[in-house]
């Protein structure tokens, strides 16, 4: 494709997500709990069928790929899995990119962290959203190839999506 043609499709595709919402079910869907922001992510998008202000992706990606998913959009709601010392498996949480500043850190390129990716975005004048949400899931097992969740998180998964919803503007 001629420089030319790959710039205007590159302004098209930004066209076509400017003012829109994007929600990104994070994991992986063979190692057990692990899958659950991908599980969640499918429920939702059933219930959103037909509304194309909100884009609906899955992802078993982190570092940079990550970035490129929600670059353009006005708002992302991130769902992953989440293992913390005392949790409850099943409890959902919510942050902000902002509970997560105390943890960047650059171990590796391949190893960013969300809130170093943000920040990385921001400083090189990316079009990173402007709300940006994670809801993450109090999970038991991430480590055995297993599909589908235990029964408390696969239990978490609707209200999750009702959340989503909320957090979306009440849609669907």
């Amino acid at each position: 494709m001629p420089v030319g043609q790959a710039e205007q499709a590159q302004e098209a595709q930004k066209m076509e997500i400017m003012g829109k919402k994007v929600v990104i079910g994070l994991g992986n869907p063979i190692l057990s709990d692990d899958g659950v922001g991908i599980f969640a992510a499918r429920e939702l998008e059933k219930s959103l069928l037909g509304d194309a202000s909100v884009d609906v992706i899955e992802a078993s990606l982190a570092g940079f790929n990550l970035l490129d998913l929600f670059l353009g959009y006005e708002e992302a709601i991130l769902i992953d899995s989440i293992k913390t010392r005392g949790g409850r498996v099943g409890d959902i949480y919510e942050f902000s990119p902002e509970t997560l500043k105390n943890t960047i850190r650059l171990a590796s390129i391949h190893d960013l962290n969300l809130a170093t990716l943000l920040e990385f975005g921001r400083m090189m004048n990316m079009p990173v959203p402007e709300k940006i949400t994670i809801l993450a899931i109090e999970i038991e097992d991430n480590t055995n190839f297993k599909e589908g969740c235990c029964e408390p998180v696969a239990a978490a998964i609707p209200e999750v999506v009702e959340r989503v919803k909320k957090l979306l503007g009440g849609q669907a």
